[in-house]
C-alpha cells in the first residue's frame, strides 16, 4: 500500500560480504552478511523458511494464513500464535499514540477507493463510506496474552504496513543469534542493518520524491530505517486525483502535501509503523510525536512553492552524511 523509496548506495563492509536475494511479501529481500566463509544456499534455504513461516501468519495474500482465517471468521474471541500477537499489539500502540490515524482496521476503505483487488471503476459514494465505517476502528480490537477479542465480527484487520519491518527484524535476530554480527537485510526498502564496530556504518540514501535521485545520505548502523511515499501513486475519478493514502479516521483519501517520510529507529518494525503514521498525520502533529518516541527520528519532505519543503525531527542531522 505504501512506496518504500529507500537507496542502498554503499558501504563500509569489505569485499568479503555475501550477498543474499531472494523474494518474498510482494516485493524482494536482499541480506548482506560480511562472512566469506557462508554456505549461500543453506542460508538462503533458512532464511526463505523463516519468511514463509510469517507470510503464513500475517500475509492477506495467503489463502489460509492465521490473518486470513481471523478475518474470515465471525467469532468474537481468537487463540493466536505469539507472532501474531507481537505484531497486532505493536500496531494497537501505534494507533493509540496516533489517535487512529494509523489503524490496522483501514483496509477496507483502501480497496473502495480502487487500491485493492476488488474491481472499481468509480468513486465510492458517501453512503458506502459510511458504512464502511461502522466497521473501521482499532477500538474494536482488543488482545490480552494471546486472546485476540473483535468486538465488531466484520472488522478487517491487514498488518501489511508493518509486517516487512516486523519481517527485517526477525531475520536480523535470526542471524545474529547464528553468529553473523555485521549484517544488513532488507525487504522491500524496509531495512535495517547491525555491526560490532562504530566504523562499519551503511550509507542510505533517501530519494528525492521528484526525479528518483538522491535527496540525502544517511548513515546507518544498529539502526533501521524505512520510507514511505505518496506522489506516484493515486487514481483519477471524473478528472480528480485521489491519493491512495487514505485517512482512517474519515475513510477519505489525504489531501495533504507529504511527499514521503523516512524514519529512523532502533527496530524496522518501528520505522516501518512509523513512516506510515507521518503519511496522514499534519506535519507539525507527526514530529512532536516522533520527538517524543526513544531513539527514533524522521525526515518529511512536502511540496513546497519553490520544490520540496523539509521537516526534520530534533535528532535527525546526525544520521546525514555530509
Amino acid at each position: 500500500l505504501y512506496l518504500y523509496i529507500l537507496v542502498f548506495l554503499s558501504s563500509c563492509i569489505n569485499d568479503s560480504e555475501t550477498v543474499i536475494n531472494g523474494s518474498t511479501m510482494g516485493t524482494t529481500y536482499t541480506v548482506k552478511v560480511n562472512n566469506h566463509l557462508v554456505d549461500t544456499k543453506y542460508l538462503k534455504t533458512q532464511l526463505d523458511s523463516v519468511l514463509f513461516n510469517i507470510n503464513n501468519t500475517l500475509s492477506t495474500y495467503v489463502k489460509n494464513s492465521e490473518i486470513n482465517k481471523i478475518n474470515k471468521s465471525r467469532l468474537n474471541d481468537y487463540n493466536v500464535s505469539e507472532e501474531f500477537s507481537f505484531v497486532l499489539r505493536k500496531s494497537l500502540f501505534y494507533a493509540n499514540l496516533s489517535d487512529g490515524y494509523y489503524d490496522p482496521t483501514v483496509y477496507p476503505f483502501v480497496d473502495a477507493w480502487g487500491f485493492g483487488p476488488s474491481d472499481i471503476s468509480k468513486r465510492p459514494d458517501d453512503k458506502v463510506i459510511k458504512e464502511i465505517k461502522n466497521n473501521v476502528s482499532y477500538k474494536f480490537l482488543n488482545i490480552r496474552d494471546n486472546i485476540l477479542s473483535k468486538s465488531n465480527v466484520f472488522t478487517y484487520i491487514d498488518l501489511s504496513s508493518i509486517a516487512k519491518g516486523y519481517a527485517v527484524d526477525f531475520l536480523c535476530d535470526y542471524l545474529l543469534n547464528i553468529g553473523y554480527y555485521d549484517i544488513m537485510v532488507d525487504i522491500g526498502g524496509e531495512l535495517r542493518c547491525h555491526s560490532r564496530s562504530s566504523d562499519n556504518s551503511r550509507i542510505i540514501g533517501v530519494a528525492n520524491p521528484y526525479d528518483s535521485k538522491i535527496y540525502l545520505k544517511t548513515k546507518i548502523n544498529n539502526h533501521s530505517i524505512a520510507t514511505s511515499g505518496n506522489y506516484n501513486n493515486f487514481t483519477m475519478y471524473d478528472g480528480v486525483e485521489y491519493s491512495h493514502i487514505i485517512n482512517p479516521k474519515t475513510g477519505y483519501p489525504v489531501k495533504n502535501q507529504i511527499l514521503s517520510c523516512t524514519v529512523i529507529s532502533e527496530k524496522c518494525i518501528d520505522a516501518d509503523a512509523l513512516a506510515t503514521m507521518l503519511m496522514v498525520l499534519p506535519i507539525e502533529n507527526g514530529l512532536s510525536i516522533i520527538d517524543n518516541v526513544d531513539n527514533t527520528e524522521c525526515l518529511i519532505l512536502s511540496k513546497g512553492e519553490r520544490g520540496i519543503s523539509e521537516f526534520m525531527s530534533s535528532g535527525f542531522k546526525r544520521f546525514i552524511v555530509d
